[in-house]
Parts: C-alpha cells; structure tokens; sequence
C-alpha cells in the first residue's frame, strides 16, 4: 500500500532562454505565485521562475539540481521532489530516454534549461499545460499565457474572439504553441521538436468479463488512485450530487481521508442538488459545507481579470468555493472531473458499439433489443451502424453551422467544433485567477493512468445501456456505486435545469450585461457585439433565457478584452 503523500506547492512556472547561453547565466527564482497584473515578466534575457503558494518558504527545493540545469515543475507530485528525483528527471531528459518521464510520481508539468537545450514537458494525466513561442534563437514559455502576449489587443483574431463569445471552448491565443497531454517539447536553439512520449495503452478484461467485472475493477482502481490522497491531512471535495464526485466522496472515506464536502447550493428549485449532495454526506458521514450561490448583482463583476477568457457561466460561484476553503485552512481540492470521460457514452456512440464490442451474442440480442424502444428512431438507429454517425450527440443542435446568437455581428461559415479535453480554457482560468492566488489546488482522483487504461478498453456498449425505454448512462458506474452509496444517487435519472439561475440572472440584472456590452464596449469596437441587439434580447424575457450562456460568455470575455487593454501601452477605446 503507498502511503506516500501528495505534494501541491509547486504551481507552474514561466522562463525565457536564448541558445546556445555561452555561459549566460539563467535569473533563477523560486516565488509566490500572484495573479496579473501584479505579476511583471523578467527583463533578464535567461530567466526561470518556479511559482509555488504563497506562505510557503521561497526556496522551496530544488531550485537547481546543479550549476548547469534548472528546473520547475508544475502540478500534483505523488512524494517529496528531493535532490534524487530532480537529478533523475535531469538526466532522463538529457539523455533522450523522453519514455522515462511516464514513470514520474505524479501528473506534472515541467521545464529543464541546460547550457543547450530548453525541455518543456507535460504529463499525460495533468490539467496543466505550458505555453510557448520561439522567436529566433529565443524561446519563452510559461502557465499563464499571457505572460507571452504583452501586446495582445493588438494581435486579436477576431474570428477566435467571436467564437469564444458564441460559447466556443477554445484557446484564445492561437499564435502560441501548446502542450499537448504526454508531449514534451526539445528546442536547441534552431527548431523547437514536439515529442509524443506517453499514451494510454486500452488493457481490457478477458473476453467474457461483464459489465459488472469492470465495475468491481474499476472500483479497485479508484482506491488505489484515492489513497494517496488519505495521507494529505484535510482536503476538501467539490462534491454536486452527481454520480462522478458521488464515486470520489465514497473511494475517498474508503481510505480514511479526512474529507469535507463543499457543495454550490442554490435557492432555484429547478437546480436544486442539494438533496443528493446531503444524503451523499450522511451516508457517507463527512461534514456537508453548502455554500449558497450568489445569482445577485455580483454574479458578473467588473473587477475581475483574466489571462484568458472564462468560458462558462459560473466563475462567481467557484470565487465563492475557493474563498471559502481557503477560509477554512483546505489547500487540496478534489472534484469528479474525469468521470464523464472514463464512464460516459464516447461523441461517436451508435449500433456500430453493440455489433463490434467484444460481447456475447445473448448480450448483443439484449442491447439491440433495448435500443429498438429507445427514443432513437429507426432511421438514426441504422444510420448509426456507421461510425460516421452518432446518437450520443444531437446532430440537429449543431449541423455544419451553429446559429450565431443574435446580439453578435454575424460571421457566416464559421464552424462550430466539439470542445476539446486536453484544454479547458475555464480550468486553465480557474487556476490562474482564483485558486492558485489562493494557494488552493484543484485534483481529480479519477485522472488516473490504470483506470484509464481499463476504461478505453473496455466494450464501449458498456457506457450506455438502453432498457426499458430509457437511456441509461455510465452504466459501469452506477454498478460501481451500487453497494457503497444510496439508490437515490446510483439510481437517479435525468437532469435538473442546472442554467435557470443564470437565466434569472440575465432576467434582473439586464443593465450590468448591456452596460458591459455597450457602444463603449471593446467587443463593440471590435465589431463582434452588435449593442443595439443587446438591448432588444434583454427586452424579452424569452430572449434573454434563450441567450443567457452566451450573454454572460460575452460578458466575461469584454472582462478578458479589458485585461489585455490594461497591460498595454496602446489601449484600444475610441
């Protein structure tokens, strides 16, 4: 059993490095970490900063494994970075063995600066990521990505800003290089070499293994990812109610952690979680924290300022959560991320699953069977034979083109691209702009290498399973969760009206949206708002629930547009 603890000090870190450094010496500090603006970039031509919590002593080691190399990392280190580990992760890279980072104790990002070369590397199970772009014999790179655009009002892709206002989950940035999930990056000074050195290689269960098999492994595995976790003194879980933070709660209290659960409460009735949060809690028996969402003139503030833009809708409410641990001493805190990924229907989801899976003929009979009274059509149904086509997503929502919402500027032919997991913008921002000034540090549990492998390869007509007329999602889970929480959890089917408080928002605070979407609004000068639509949606109640996502995306990328504006020499307002 690893009784190994986890190690959340180091939050990423930012350098610049010109090659070869003939002898230069590399500016190297190990600080705080503050959130822009008071954060300024280094004039040093080589300099490296190794961002770590505030509170914690600066010279948090290793600073430098030796005279010649420097290192920071970034993300959640299972044990202790002493001397040793520093020294192996120097010279795993040094030597070109790139596979040898899959077997770091952790999910990290990181960065070496040798007297020739510049390693940036990424973990393949790691919500962090570094930024990048090389001009000349110059590379710079960093967590925050705006550290690499001083001037970015200038350098805007309007098409990119518009798609973020839609609701798009994109990189705001596309001019800056990125790492990818198991991709280290070698830049010697010429060329910068992009290097995949880690994947997910599916490990199946014997053919013939059921469903229920790979809801007990699965279980086994999550323990095994949780415990760690057991030896970190207090943390804390973002615990919804729902089946993934459901599972976590449950693995965790299994280990013996000392876990509290905050949950995001609400007064809406139709987005009320509450009752599955709190019966999780008791059954469970670990302290339930609700934290009464505020949908008030606050929800959208002009004080706020991002790196990138926050895509979503609920920023204010996780500036509530994350004051609130921080409040009460948490630095950890875990949440159900992943579960969506390991356990629910792939984009691609059809017949095609049922007839190629690696099932018995009386399991396939069973699941055509099942689908034929499903709401899918017949038509849909055999389309899907197909991997081409797919029930699990709702093709006549999206089409070739999503319809642009009407206070934006239309822009015709500008496709609309599924969200891509490798990058979260509102993650990335989340960090950034609230958790790490906070000194609290967001995990999964579930982003674990085993469980992973195991669910790529199992049958993947086990992630959704129709019976009785009814579509039954993350069917592996709920057996999972059979025995070890209540039915009203494992059993719960459908979903509650989670946008209504943000629609009530935009319903009695139209003035905050059209004052930050007016005439003098950098979107308008842009041309991507059109203020006078603004006013109209707001003047229709229906208009404005239909519109509330994107109003408030909107809103806060005019927040984003402003930050940019701020650090500037050239502000844009006429």
């Amino acid at each position: 059993m690893d009784h190994s603890p986890l190690t959340v000090d180091y939050l990423g870190c930012a350098g610049r490095a010109t090659l070869p450094r003939a002898g230069a010496p590399v500016d190297y500090a190990s600080v705080p970490f503050a959130a822009l603006p008071a954060r300024s970039v280094p004039e040093s031509p080589n300099y490296l900063r190794q961002w770590t919590k505030a509170g914690k002593h600066p010279n948090v080691r290793p600073a430098h494994p030796g005279d010649r190399a420097h290192l920071a990392l970034g993300g959640t280190l299972t044990g202790v970075l002493d001397d040793a580990l520093a020294e192996r992760i120097t010279a795993t890279l040094r030597s070109g063995r790139y596979a040898d980072l899959a077997e770091l104790p952790g999910d990290l990002v990181g960065c070496l600066v040798t007297d020739d070369r510049v390693f940036l590397f990424r973990s393949l199970f790691t919500r962090d990521t570094l930024f990048y772009k090389q001009s000349g014999h110059t590379l710079a790179w960093s967590s925050d990505p705006a550290d690499l655009i001083p001037d970015g009002l200038d350098r805007l892709d309007r098409e990119t800003i518009w798609r973020i206002c839609r609701g798009d989950s994109i990189f705001a940035y596309p001019e800056l290089g990125m790492l990818r999930p198991g991709h280290l990056l070698v830049f010697d000074g010429v060329s910068a070499e992009v290097v995949q050195y880690d994947r997910i290689t599916p490990k199946p269960l014997p053919r013939g293994s059921t469903a229920r098999d790979y809801a007990e492994r699965a279980w086994e595995l999550l323990l095994a990812a949780t415990r760690p976790y057991a030896h970190n003194g207090h943390i804390g879980l973002l615990l919804s109610g729902g089946m993934d933070s459901s599972a976590v709660a449950a693995a965790l209290v299994a280990n013996g952690a000392d876990v509290t659960a905050y949950h995001l409460a609400t007064d809406d009735p139709l987005a009320d979680e509450s009752e599955y949060a709190r019966e999780v809690c008791r059954y469970l028996s670990i302290p339930f924290v609700p934290i009464m969402t505020d949908t008030g003139a606050g929800h959208v503030n002009e004080g706020w300022r991002f790196s990138h833009p926050y895509n979503h809708t609920g920023f204010r409410w996780l500036e509530q959560i994350v004051q609130r641990v921080h409040q009460d001493g948490v630095e950890l805190l875990t949440w159900g991320r992943d579960g969506d990924l390991l356990f629910s229907p792939a984009p691609d989801y059809g017949v095609c699953d049922v007839l190629q899976g690696r099932l018995s003929w009386s399991e396939k009979r069973l699941m055509l069977r099942g689908l034929l009274c499903s709401r899918w059509t017949l038509t849909d149904l055999l389309k899907s034979v197909r991997r081409s086509y797919s029930l699990a997503i709702d093709a006549s929502a999206f089409g070739d083109y999503t319809r642009h919402p009407d206070f934006l500027v239309p822009m015709p032919g500008v496709r609309f691209e599924l969200p891509n997991p490798e990058f979260v913008p509102e993650e990335q921002t989340t960090d950034l702009a609230l958790a790490w000034p906070h000194g609290v540090q967001f995990c999964s549990p579930m982003a674990d290498r085993a469980l992973y492998e195991l669910m790529t390869g199992m049958p993947r007509a086990y992630r959704c399973i129709s019976y009785g007329g009814r579509n039954i999602n993350k069917p592996v889970l709920r057996l999972m969760l059979e025995d070890r929480l209540p039915p009203m959890i494992w059993r719960r089917h459908g979903r509650l009206w989670l946008g209504s408080p943000h629609e009530n928002f935009c319903l009695n605070h139209p003035q905050a949206l059209a004052g930050l979407l007016g005439p003098d609004s950098l979107l308008a000068g842009l041309n991507i708002v059109d203020p006078a639509q603004v006013v109209a949606v707001l003047g229709h109640p229906l208009s404005t629930r239909r519109h509330a996502q994107s109003l408030i995306c909107t809103a806060m990328t005019e927040l984003f547009l402003r930050s940019l504006e701020s650090r500037t020499a050239h502000p844009v307002r006429s």
